[in-house]
């Protein structure tokens, strides 16, 4: 049921900010109980792809993006197994990426991620979630860049576009997440300016692991709730 709501958003070019018919019509829509949709939306809701604003109405969250390249289909990823599969080839692809850019960056490609890096925590250290995502994101890319190869940068492009919106919901719900990233990234970029690929592979290995932990986490939080059983809503 959570992929047709997506599908729906999607075909009627919904866009953030933008309201969803109510559970009874979305049922009517689907031929389900309105049930099924209410538990669809809960968890699209803790997944951070929509807004349930309590006697208000449900929304398209704001900084989703539905639509994916077209090599991926963004319903994929609603999926649990399919978030934990995107996860699994994220790390494979960024081990390889970090391996292969140690060994190809040059020292004008060094110079720029380091300046990356340092931004990436200025703009964590100030709390500046949008400008840390998109340092976040020139980050892995700049890393792609420096590899040489046309296919990892896309297919990087690729996955950061499908992930941007779990992201969103690990750094709005896990206190530290931002900073303990831009560490990541800081110990990915040392292992590349000493030239070592395998070091680089392993903390970029790390850094994907400890990011599927925090939205973990945050999910299983907001649709479970609080400890003194209320849920938790964006």
């Amino acid at each position: 049921m959570a992929e047709k709501i997506v599908a729906f958003i999607t075909s009627t070019n919904m866009k953030p900010g933008d309201r969803l018919p109510t559970e009874q019509r979305l049922g009517e829509q689907f031929g389900v109980s309105r049930s099924i949709v209410r538990e669809a939306i809960k968890y699209l809701t803790a997944t951070g792809l929509v807004a349930a604003r309590k006697g208000v109405g449900i929304y398209v969250a704001q900084g989703t993006q539905l639509v994916a390249r077209p090599a991926f289909k963004f319903s994929m990823v609603v999926d649990p197994e399919h978030i934990q599969a995107l996860f699994e080839f994220r790390c494979m692809q960024e081990m390889i990426t970090a391996r292969l850019a140690t060994e190809q960056i040059t020292l004008v490609e060094l110079r720029e991620l380091e300046q990356i890096v340092q931004a990436n925590r200025a703009q964590a250290e100030a709390a500046q979630q949008e400008r840390f995502m998109e340092s976040d994101d020139r980050f892995h890319l700049a890393i792609a860049h420096a590899t040489h190869n046309p296919f990892l940068v896309e297919t990087v492009a690729s996955i950061l576009h499908l992930q941007r919106w779990a992201v969103k919901v690990m750094t709005g719900g896990s206190p530290g997440s931002s900073l303990a990233s831009v560490e990541h990234h800081e110990a990915i970029f040392e292992a590349i300016k000493g030239g070592n690929p395998d070091t680089a592979a392993q903390a970029a290995q790390h850094h994907v692991e400890t990011v599927l932990g925090w939205y973990r986490q945050e999910v299983r939080r907001r649709l479970l709730g609080n400890s003194d059983g209320t849920t938790l809503l964006p």
